[in-house]
Parts: structure tokens; sequence; C-alpha cells
């Protein structure tokens, strides 16, 4: 077997998770992947920034971990914001339709704007009874 290559390090950015993921995302390596974004779901955030400017592939177990986070945020009106996915994470994206769950964005700076706007959106949805 291969050398497992993944690093993962969590900080704040305007009072959001960041979490940066290096290396490749695959069966072997999201165990890693998962133990980070658990991580901050168990802090009780429920807006994720994940940078994966430096993932260089991704495979069905590493976007099943975005997918399970995402499944748990919703309900709270939180979500994933991917950023810096390179041309092949994309593409996976997009052939998949994922990239209609998550929002994918190309810098940190669009990534903190959109979530500022998805707070501001849900503020402004009418409470049903």
């Amino acid at each position: 077997m291969e050398n497992i290559r993944i690093s993962s390090r969590v900080r704040e950015t305007e009072g959001l998770p960041v979490i940066d993921v290096s290396g490749e995302v695959d069966i072997y390596t999201t165990p890693q992947f998962k133990e980070a974004v658990t991580e901050i779901l168990q802090q009780g955030h429920i807006h994720i920034i994940i940078n994966l400017t430096d993932v260089s592939y991704m495979d069905s177990s590493g976007f099943g971990t975005l997918l399970s986070a995402t499944k748990r945020l919703r309900p709270q009106n939180g979500g994933i914001f991917l950023v810096g996915c390179n041309e092949a994470v994309s593409r996976m994206l997009d052939i998949t339709r994922l990239n209609t769950i998550f929002t994918v964005v190309h810098t940190e700076e669009e990534a903190v704007a959109a979530v500022a706007a998805s707070l501001l959106e849900h503020a402004r949805a009418p409470v049903l009874a």
C-alpha cells in the first residue's frame, strides 16, 4: 500500500471554521478527513468552509463525508462551503450535481461572503407556524 498522504488543519476566519485540506481524499484517507469535519460539527458550528486548494484528488468517499455533514447541517440552515476546487474535483461536482448541494467558490473571501448571504437570507425567511 502507498503512503497515506493527507493533512488537515482547522483554523478560523471571520469567526467561521475553516478546514485546510491537502493531499488526496480517497478511501484510505477519508477517515482523517471525516475526523476533522466531525470535530467542527461537534463544536456546534453550522457553517463550515473547506479549503480544497491543495487537494489533488477526491473520490466518492470524500464526497460522502461532505454529504453526511450537509445532512446534519441543513436542518439548522447551515452548510458546507468549498473553496479552491481543482478542475477534476469541480468536474465531479458538476457531473454528480453536488455543486447544487454545496456552495462552491474560488476564494475564502467569497466563502465568507456566501455564509453572510446565507445568514441574511435565513433571517429574512418567513416563519411558518
